[in-house]
C-alpha cells in the first residue's frame, strides 16, 4: 500500500475520532462511554485537523503534478476527508 493511500486511511480514521468526539458534546455520554471518549480525545482533536490538511494538500499537488491518478486513490476517503476538514473548520474556528 502506497504512502499516500495510507495517510487517507489514517485520516479517516483521525477524522471519525473528531466526529466522535464533537457529537458526545451534544448527547449526554452514560458513565461506559467516558473512557472511550477520554482516550479518542487526544486523536480527534490534535491530529485530526492538522493530519487533515496535509494529507489533502499532499494528495492534491500528487494529482495536479499526475504523479498519481485519481484510480490509485481511494476517491470515497479523498472526497469525505475534504468534507470533514469543512466542518473541522466549522467546529474549530
Amino acid at each position: 500500500m502506497g504512502r499516500l493511500r495510507f495517510l487517507l486511511k489514517l485520516a479517516f480514521i483521525c477524522n471519525l475520532c473528531f466526529l466522535l468526539v464533537q457529537f458526545s458534546r451534544y448527547i449526554n455520554m452514560s458513565k461506559g462511554f467516558e473512557s472511550i471518549i477520554k482516550s479518542i480525545i487526544p486523536l480527534g482533536m490534535m491530529v485530526a485537523f492538522p493530519l487533515n490538511i496535509i494529507t489533502l494538500i499532499i494528495a492534491t499537488v500528487m494529482l495536479i503534478r499526475q504523479k498519481k491518478i485519481w484510480k490509485e486513490l481511494p476517491p470515497y476517503l479523498f472526497i469525505i476527508n475534504l468534507i470533514i476538514l469543512l466542518s473541522q473548520f466549522f467546529f474549530l474556528f
